[in-house]
């Protein structure tokens, strides 16, 4: 069975050993995925925030424990979801079930926007970030982070049932679907160029204020060989983009 999106989070072999993963702390996620996304938030004090594939919530708590007036998240998997609701009880945060795809967003009410490692599971994301778009106040930010474009060209080392020391880079310029054996599930994915997401941020009219590309900081390591492993290849790629008024 091939899974598409959110939905291979609400098969419970793979949920339960996914958030076991996440729980090591040692994920790439949480050991270079982060500390960029977070850099390049900057200051949350006092901001309203949307989160677009919201998880388990708990990125969430920390922008609201660092200073954001308000946050929301909406993820399309159950699972996820009603983690969520329980990891963001009693706080000023709202969880919404939703598949992503399908918004209606309140103009001009969010301050900032984030998505991690969301969008490339979506084929077409114009509808989705025209929406963002006009989500954002004047002065709003949308920022995200993918699986780097050389990583979802070809998930053939991906396959492989040790850690990789070698990646194949293949059909980089043949955009569309990919299927990544994930956690033992075949995931659907969707590789776009790098050339092909600046083309589709600019048509829904943010500017581009910066690109990074997840390298690695060796102070977020407590192996020194994990942190030369992670040097050899970009597996993210994080953007910071700003609305443009029409």
């Amino acid at each position: 069975m091939k899974y598409k999106s959110f939905e291979v989070y609400d098969n419970k072999d793979f949920f339960e050993k996914y958030i076991q993963r996440r729980k090591s702390g040692d994920a790439p996620n949480e050991r270079i995925e982060k500390p960029i996304i977070n850099e390049l938030i900057g200051d949350i004090k006092d901001k309203q925030v949307l989160d677009l594939g919201c998880g388990d919530g708990l990125y969430g708590k920390e922008l609201l424990e660092n200073g954001a007036t308000s946050y929301r998240g909406i993820d399309g998997s159950k699972n996820m979801y009603q983690l969520a609701q329980k990891n963001l009880r009693d706080i000023n945060a709202e969880v919404i079930h939703q598949d992503i795809e399908n918004l209606q967003l309140e103009k001009n009410k969010y301050d900032l926007v984030i998505s991690r490692l969301v969008l490339h599971y979506i084929e077409n994301p114009v509808p989705l970030l025209q929406q963002i778009q006009s989500s954002l106040t004047p002065n709003g930010r949308f920022v995200l982070s993918i699986e780097h474009p050389i990583i979802t060209s070809c998930y053939d080392a991906y396959h492989k049932n040790s850690n990789r020391g070698s990646w194949i880079v293949d059909n980089y310029f043949s955009d569309g679907e990919r299927i990544n054996n994930w956690i033992n599930k075949e995931v659907i994915k969707y590789h776009k160029t790098i050339e092909q997401y600046w083309s589709l941020f600019q048509q829904a009219n943010f500017k581009i204020s910066s690109i990074r590309e997840s390298k690695p900081i060796e102070t977020n390591f407590e192996d020194g060989y994990d942190y030369k492993r992670r040097k050899r290849i970009p597996l993210f790629m994080m953007f910071r983009l700003e609305k443009v008024s029409l």
